[in-house]
């Protein structure tokens, strides 16, 4: 998350210099031309981009690391279930108690429900 918002703050402050520049006058050449200006903001434009872009590989491989760890969890505890047994209807009824609890209700706990069955499932899995 660190590296996100300075990232962000990045890119932030380069757009800002670039738009102070592009709006202040030089010493050089007291008015720029609308080429000119065109120019600067595509090169701001330009480096936002390649700075979300960044970001965006960031979080595509911590999304990809949490789904690892996650496809590890779950076939780690399918081989416990397996072979200690699990009352899939306590389970069921917990899931549901800590959805009701949570502070804004949003979850859906029959996708819970649905998960934790495909986990204790006997089945092969894909």
């Amino acid at each position: 998350m660190v590296t996100k918002n300075t990232t962000s703050a990045a890119a932030k402050k380069s757009l800002k210099t670039s738009q102070e520049k592009s709006t202040a006058p030089t010493s050089k050449n007291k008015a720029k031309s609308s080429e000119e200006l065109v120019i600067e903001n595509f090169a701001a434009l330009s480096q936002l981009v390649a700075s979300l872009s960044e970001t965006l590989d960031m979080l595509v491989q911590k999304t990809e690391s949490m789904a690892f760890h996650i496809i590890a969890t779950e076939e780690i505890l399918a081989e416990i279930v397996a072979d200690n047994g699990l009352n899939i209807a306590r389970v069921n009824t917990r899931i549901r108690a800590k959805m009701a609890t949570t502070s804004d209700n949003a979850g859906d706990a029959n996708r819970a429900i649905d998960v934790a069955a495909s986990i204790v499932s006997p089945l092969p899995r894909r």
